[in-house]
């Protein structure tokens, strides 16, 4: 009996899957780069153009919908800063349920006081592949923690120094240093 066609079919899936989960992971790192740099066509990507988006209470409905209005509103925002966990990722055919866990940090202002607020959480996904892509076709942003503190910047007890030239730091948009592309030499300072 010759098993070398079934081998070879269970290797072929195993490798169908794993490309899958790395899809999967692709579009997770999209959209926290995309939230945190306020990239409107960047976190449409993520979704399917009927996708829906449960977040936290404040909004259900249509996902692109969600992004165009929240992505004024992040630009106005201080720093953010989306960090992804370990994601689990399940596949039942032509669709995937996916949790990720997450950890946010954002500043806030309100009243003239300036808040940092830190939050954990898991985005529950249903991702679906539609024309060979998987995107995201309903998310449940659910919030395990949270803890609000006045801000409070020492920058490593004055390691560093955002004034010195060389500290990048990071902006909304596309003139984050983040979408530069550098290819010059870096001299070592002698």
């Amino acid at each position: 009996m010759d098993t070398a066609p079934h081998a070879e079919q269970a290797a072929r899936a195993r490798l169908e899957r794993l490309l899958a989960k790395d899809e999967i992971r692709e579009v997770l790192s999209r959209y926290a780069r995309g939230v945190d740099r306020a990239d409107g066509p960047l976190l449409k990507s993520c979704y399917h153009p009927d996708a829906i988006e449960e977040h936290g209470g404040n909004y259900t409905g249509n996902a692109f919908e969600y992004v165009d209005a929240a992505i004024p509103r992040i630009r106005n925002m201080g720093a953010m800063q989306h960090l992804l966990g370990t994601s689990h990722i399940e596949f039942d055919g032509e669709i995937a349920w996916v949790e990720t866990y997450l950890w946010t940090f954002a500043r806030f202002t309100a009243d003239g006081r300036s808040t940092d607020t830190f939050t954990g959480g898991r985005l529950v996904d249903r991702f679906e592949r539609r024309d060979g892509a998987w995107k995201i076709a309903h998310r449940r942003t659910v919030f395990d923690w949270n803890r609000d503190t006045p801000s409070s910047e020492g920058w490593c007890n004055g390691m560093f120094d955002p004034a010195k030239p060389g500290m990048r730091r990071g902006r909304k948009g596309d003139t984050d240093p983040s979408y530069e592309r550098f290819y010059a030499e870096v001299q070592p300072r002698a």
